[in-house]
């Protein structure tokens, strides 16, 4: 089993440190020897550790300022240390992106250049970067990946997977099989390749569907490993599900109700922080700020609602494609009729409703500074604006909804980037 990481930053850092932990210790001895049925499950499938392997896949430039020659990934959490070596690295020029220096590890687990080294196949690929980065990252890596390849997406916003399919794998028949992955976790780097894991929180899973993948929940509602065609899907999700990091597997419905609603979250905190120049905890109880998120809240759930129902619409008329529509079961969004016959937009994402996962996280988060305002903070030039809030004007557009708060806000972020970096130049977001 090759897994290879694609975005060391602070939540790859944490990621991969637990997985070259767990591989080093044996895959935690079988997940801790089960005790439990799922955990059963998770044990069963579990790769060989011994013939498990994790490349890191690093820009030059990044891989200069870490060190000459890499030791390790390091995580500080509650005062301790963990440090894990023993990785493979890819190194990408942007010469060349196709062609990168493979570097093994030796006996003390140091990466270094070997003659003749040839990069390992793409079992697994985990995907850790910036959403508005992922498609330049992933494109050199094409030509490496089958149809048996799993490939996780671990970020902010959406959008990705359908700008993926659309631009790499049009035909369902050639697409890799795709998990999503929604975090928690709180983490932050302290210098290249060492990340502080700030606040404990949790990983939830969604296997995509497709046409070699249906029917994935058993009766008791766990995970039916057999309905999984794939040892690098089976293994990937096990893998991921025997780490300490509270990780879970649920239906895709379910997990869709859940980053939608951390998409509104993140599209009232991110950009307003990263604007006022704040922690999260500072737009707690300020009217202006909970005026801002109702009109976006509102504002999304209108767009929302009209993106299920046209995927009702198709579903009920057989059309196997339909424009906006990815390969998710969008009209699972939608549950009972109104007086009039309309399908319901699920409770959990009316506007009143996210506008109170917002006031809870925003409570629940007031010591952090939010990505978008580190990515302002640091000039990055960039940041997720177009997978977050664009997201929403981009899904407006198409059904002739007005946004013009979450419209406002992207255009706010975007001047801002290219404020801080000195850069007005239209094009360059």
């Amino acid at each position: 089993m090759h897994v290879h990481i694609l975005g060391v930053g602070a939540v790859g850092t944490l990621i991969a440190t637990h997985l070259r932990a767990a591989v080093r210790q044996g895959l935690m001895m079988r997940a801790f020897t089960p005790r439990s049925p799922v955990r059963s499950a998770v044990a069963a499938h579990l790769p060989d550790a011994a013939k498990t392997t994790i490349t890191l896949h690093m820009r030059e430039k990044a891989f200069a300022r870490s060190s000459p020659v890499f030791r390790e990934l390091r995580v500080n959490h509650d005062g301790a240390c963990m440090s894990e070596r023993g990785y493979a690295v890819e190194l990408v020029s942007p010469i060349d992106p196709a062609q990168p220096q493979v570097l093994l590890p030796d006996k003390d687990g140091m990466a270094r250049e070997w003659p003749g080294a040839e990069p390992y196949p793409l079992d697994s690929l985990i995907i850790m970067t910036k959403a508005d980065a992922t498609y330049a990252a992933i494109r050199s890596l094409v030509p490496r990946i089958t149809p048996s390849t799993t490939i996780v997406l671990l970020q902010n916003g959406m959008g990705v997977l359908d700008m993926l399919l659309e631009r790499l794998w049009p035909q369902p028949h050639s697409r890799p099989h795709f998990v999503l992955a929604s975090t928690t976790h709180g983490c932050y780097l302290k210098k290249p390749l060492h990340a502080v894991h700030a606040g404990f929180g949790s990983i939830h899973l969604g296997i995509v569907p497709s046409l070699r993948l249906r029917g994935l929940e058993s009766r008791s509602g766990e995970l039916d490993w057999h309905a999984l065609p794939e040892d690098s899907l089976r293994q990937t999700l096990a893998l991921l599900l025997s780490l300490p990091l509270d990780v879970h597997w649920e239906p895709i419905r379910s997990y869709q109700l859940r980053v939608l609603r951390k998409l509104a979250i993140n599209a009232c905190i991110n950009p307003t922080t990263a604007l006022v120049d704040c922690k999260n905890g500072d737009l707690f109880g300020t009217p202006a700020a909970l005026e801002l998120f109702r009109v976006l809240c509102t504002e999304m759930s209108q767009v929302l609602e009209a993106y299920a129902r046209d995927a009702k619409a198709a579903e009920s008329s057989n059309e196997t494609e339909a424009a906006h529509l990815s390969s998710l079961p969008l009209a699972d969004l939608l549950t009972q009729t109104d007086s009039e016959g309309l399908p319901l937009l699920d409770a959990s994402l009316k506007p009143a409703s996210l506008l109170h996962e917002v006031e809870n996280v925003v409570r629940a988060t007031a010591s952090n500074w939010s990505s978008m305002h580190q990515d302002i903070k640091t000039r990055r030039g960039k940041t997720e604006i177009d997978f977050i809030n664009g997201y929403i004007t981009e899904l407006g557009r198409a059904y002739g909804i007005p946004t013009p708060a979450n419209d406002m806000m992207t255009n706010l972020i975007k001047l801002k980037a290219q404020r801080v970096t000195g850069s007005w130049n239209a094009n360059a977001m």
